[in-house]
């Protein structure tokens, strides 16, 4: 009788250290939301330290035994992860066993400069330093080449990395019949560049980008002023508000109204379909254009013709 009762004992306290250790799997560990980093090549071993030190786990113990009866111990994946207030043991395990990494989507909309970049980039928590971006793009020559597209960067990573990300971005969308197309008009990828940040900030609508680069087109042939507005306000940094007439003798190499040919670099990072009417503009003698209330261009050939229509 007193053995049956000794294993009924056992038993039950079996059951309950079971039943207690299962319930450990699924409780909450997690107070509050953690973003955590695990460098490439860490252990297991270090993980579980880190997760513990940060308050992710409750025992780093329990983290090795349960990864290695799963056989998943050198399938955790490093990156950065987010862990959600309410994290139970196993949803950790399950996350860095697929690699769930913790990114940020962003989108960087067509036109917008290095400046605008870096700025949107230290906003959302993807750089600390928005200067250090600055200071790289400006060093390597790669306004223009910071492809506008929707991205999902982790946070804090180093500028190198998001400016790699956006430049192989460009090279990847820049196809070979692009680079075709630039020997036919006698034009380097740098020009094509430069013409379509230009575009960018004139046009509105696509019918319009490839008109205005018609009139770029025949400006550069004849050896006239481009005499764009968009490169003056890049120049003064104004972007906002109308331009007065002094404005448009300001004194950079920026100025295409006092400087003839490309400026010496693009004035932002222009999409696909600027970059497409840089490369293939439209078939017109128009000479001049300008902006009318509705955002849509007027386009002429001749000088008193554009003078006309900007008076009515």
């Amino acid at each position: 009788m007193k053995f049956r009762i000794l294993i009924t004992i056992i038993f039950f306290l079996l059951l309950v250290t079971i039943s207690y250790e299962i319930y450990d799997l699924f409780k909450f560990n997690t107070k509050e939301d953690k973003i955590i980093v695990l460098p490439p090549g860490i252990s297991t071993k270090d993980i579980a330290h880190i997760l513990k030190e940060n308050g992710v786990i409750a025992n780093e113990n329990k983290f090795l035994i349960l990864s290695n009866l799963a056989g998943i111990t050198r399938k955790l994946h490093s990156g950065t992860y987010r862990f959600t207030k309410g994290s139970s043991l196993l949803k950790i395990l399950y996350m860095l066993t697929l690699g769930k990494t913790y990114t940020i989507k962003i989108t960087i909309p067509e036109g917008y400069t290095s400046n605008q970049i870096a700025e949107l980039l230290q906003n959302r928590n993807i750089i600390k330093n928005k200067d250090e971006f600055i200071k790289i793009v400006k060093k390597n020559n790669l306004e223009g080449y910071l492809f506008p597209e929707t991205y999902f960067f982790a946070p804090n990573l180093k500028p190198e990395e998001i400016i790699d990300r956006m430049t192989k971005e460009f090279n990847n969308r820049f196809l070979p019949k692009f680079e075709l197309r630039c020997n036919e008009l006698k034009m380097t990828k740098n020009d094509i560049v430069i013409l379509a940040s230009i575009i960018e900030k004139e046009a509105k609508t696509d019918t319009d980008r490839k008109l205005i680069s018609a009139v770029f087109h025949n400006r550069l042939k004849k050896k006239w002023l481009l005499e764009s507005c968009a490169t003056v306000r890049y120049a003064l940094n104004k972007y906002k508000g109308p331009l007065i007439y002094k404005d448009l003798k300001v004194n950079s190499v920026y100025n295409t109204y006092i400087h003839y040919g490309l400026p010496p670099g693009a004035i932002c990072n222009p999409g696909l379909n600027s970059i497409k009417a840089a490369l293939y503009p439209s078939e017109t003698d128009a000479m001049f254009f300008f902006t009318k209330d509705n955002n849509r261009h007027k386009f002429s050939k001749y000088y008193s013709q554009h003078l006309a229509e900007q008076k009515k």
